[in-house]
């Protein structure tokens, strides 16, 4: 039997919250992994071999991970460790059309000011309107972030400012409501 936790079981035993039996009885031979923001190192061979696997149990075609996207994923401090990578690199390869690059990593990747980019899932619909779904949360967290400046908010989704209009029209994001406060 394998048992997992981020908590210091010695310690609940000690402050009686943990039962002392139980506690004997599983920590036979004790393993100790660092977080995986402690291994930064190992995230492009987690990445190669996740996309690898979800690639094969979907049927999908494998696509490639730029340098740049490998280095934005080691950048981010992963607190939901080696589990949180590996569902971030599925919804890297549902969303990419080709290639994962860094604006795509930086677009997926919750807000670095450490608030918690928080989507309601779409629960239906095609693959395209899910996509469009999200592309459309995320450009409007980008533009209240960047105070709906384009070029800012073009810059961080690595987009180019006309390609990021085009795509507000075409994801029914009014620009005029937003700068007059209405939307």
């Amino acid at each position: 039997m394998i048992v997992a936790t981020h908590r210091n079981l010695h310690d609940l035993v000690k402050k009686g919250v943990f039962r002392e039996d139980l506690y004997h009885r599983i920590y036979v031979f004790p393993l100790s992994l660092p977080p995986l923001r402690d291994r930064d190192g190992e995230i492009p061979a987690l990445v190669k071999h996740f996309a690898a696997q979800v690639c094969e149990v979907n049927g999908w075609k494998p696509k490639v991970f730029l340098p740049e996207a490998i280095q934005e994923l080691q950048r981010y401090s992963w607190p939901g460790n080696v589990r949180e990578l590996r569902n971030m690199v599925e919804r890297l390869l549902l969303l990419a059309d080709g290639a994962v690059d860094a604006a795509l990593v930086r677009l997926a990747l919750p807000a670095g000011d450490g608030e918690v980019q928080v989507m309601a899932p779409v629960q239906s619909g095609s693959l395209a309107e899910r996509t469009d779904a999200f592309e459309r949360e995320q450009i409007l967290a980008e533009l209240k972030r960047h105070h709906q400046r384009m070029t800012d908010t073009a810059r961080a989704l690595g987009l180019e400012r006309s390609h990021l209009y085009k795509k507000c029209q075409a994801l029914g994001i009014d620009l005029r409501a937003m700068r007059s406060g209405g939307a």
